[in-house]
């Protein structure tokens, strides 16, 4: 992606208009106080389970920055899905379904390491996939409790509290060249990370969306095997 992809407007007070429409809403992430409460939570109350549970910490979470500059956190993580997908021998393929469905195609190929994402897949499975896929109805939902060192998490907590942090979508054609457009644009990365071979950025839109933190991801065929899963 190249290119200045966005303008400004006086009528807009300031906000850039940026050209890149967002493909899907991919998931929902609450940042908690505690991951086991929380999850028993969402499982008693909305029945969402079971959870993909990681620890995102060093040696496989590198590369880690917060407001520009490197920084060392950790955070434990919990991933589930709502729903599941599609089933196309009984629905009819509306407009807005087949362009759900393009969303997860090129999220599959994400998966796999093939287009615009770079490194190299690996010939297995990616736990991810054990999830309904992107893309279609049903949302992924993520748990988020912060460990060591300062970060938007811990930032968030000091605010007001835990509840919902950000959305995420993992069905960019080019997730690297969405998050430089936006840096044009004036939308700062406030943090950004590597676990294992996924890259993350979070883009910082809270003054224009209202609290709104966007995540975009690469890779997402790297997510490697949950350390657990919840109820166990």
């Amino acid at each position: 992606m190249t290119g200045d992809d966005s303008r400004r407007d006086p009528a807009d007070d300031g906000v850039p208009r940026v050209d890149v429409p967002i493909p899907e809403i991919s998931h929902v992430a609450f940042v908690v106080e505690d991951l086991e409460d929380a999850m028993r939570r969402f499982g008693d109350l909305l029945g969402i389970e079971p959870w993909l549970c990681y620890r995102y910490e060093p040696p496989r979470l590198t590369d880690t920055t917060y407001r520009g500059e490197p920084s060392d956190y950790s955070m434990r993580v919990a991933l589930s899905d709502v729903e599941g997908p599609v089933d196309l021998a009984t629905t009819v393929l509306s407009g807005r379904t087949l362009k759900r469905l393009v969303g997860w195609v090129t999220s599959l190929r994400d998966r796999l390491g093939l287009g615009a994402s770079t490194g190299a897949p690996t010939d297995r499975e990616s736990p991810l996939s054990k999830l309904p896929n992107p893309g279609l109805p049903g949302v992924n939902v993520e748990l988020i409790e912060p460990l060591e060192g300062p970060s938007t998490y811990t930032a968030h907590l000091d605010a007001g509290g835990t509840g919902i942090h950000h959305i995420g979508c993992f069905a960019y054609d080019d997730p690297r060249g969405v998050v430089e457009t936006y840096e044009r644009a004036g939308i700062p990365v406030v943090q950004s990370g590597r676990f294992e071979g996924l890259e993350f950025w979070y883009l910082d839109m809270r003054e224009e969306l209202d609290g709104v933190i966007l995540e975009v991801a690469a890779n997402l065929w790297a997510v490697p095997e949950p350390d657990g899963v919840f109820p166990g």
